[in-house]
């Protein structure tokens, strides 16, 4: 919403914002992280326009990058298998990680599985059900900020997940198991 503003700002001629360097908005945050090579870091910035209507809805996608969800809050991303390896200690606040996707939701694209380099996996399941990703990104790298949790594995929603494309589960032989609430991802276009 900042961003909007500051476009409707200097597209009306208005001189640049004096704002703290905290109240950025987090696309521009996420562009100083060069050497995190992440989405963000690879990303083009969007530049102003001079109409209002465009104002409303920047692009987000790039050539590297397709985005979901909203934008990224969390600065840095880590390896999955930096995560995966002690989840209780990254599930008291948002996390973002990078790794790639096996199985995606071939109903609606609201769940993923992610795995690390050395083969772990965990869900990933969309935010209040509140976006989809593209059915067809299993194999894609990915980048994925959200909040961990850790729930008693259902065999009702395991069964649910079946029906809806999911072929191995990383919550298999679990009684309680992690997974990923995702608020944003990126997935790469090829």
């Amino acid at each position: 919403m900042r961003y909007i503003a500051l476009v409707l700002l200097v597209a009306c001629g208005a001189s640049e914002p004096t704002a703290a360097p905290e109240a950025a908005a987090p696309e521009a945050d996420e562009a100083k992280t060069a050497e995190a090579a992440t989405p963000a870091a690879e990303a083009t910035e969007a530049k102003p326009t001079e109409t209002a209507q465009a104002a409303e809805a920047p692009a987000r996608d790039d050539a590297t990058w397709k985005y979901f969800g909203e934008p990224f809050t969390v600065s840095e991303a880590v390896p999955a298998k930096t995560v995966f390896a002690t989840p209780e200690e990254h599930a008291e606040k948002p996390v973002r990680i990078v790794g790639e996707l096996t199985q995606v939701c071939q109903k609606m694209g609201c769940w993923a599985v992610v795995r690390d380099g050395e083969g772990h996996t965990m869900r990933i399941t969309m935010k209040d059900h509140g976006f989809g990703i593209d059915k067809d990104t299993a194999g894609r790298r990915c980048d994925v900020e959200g909040t961990l949790v850790s729930k008693k594995v259902d065999p009702e929603r395991l069964a649910h997940f079946e029906s809806e494309g999911a072929k191995d589960h990383p919550e298999t032989g679990k009684d309680v198991a992690w997974s990923l609430v995702a608020s944003s991802i990126a997935v790469a276009r090829q």
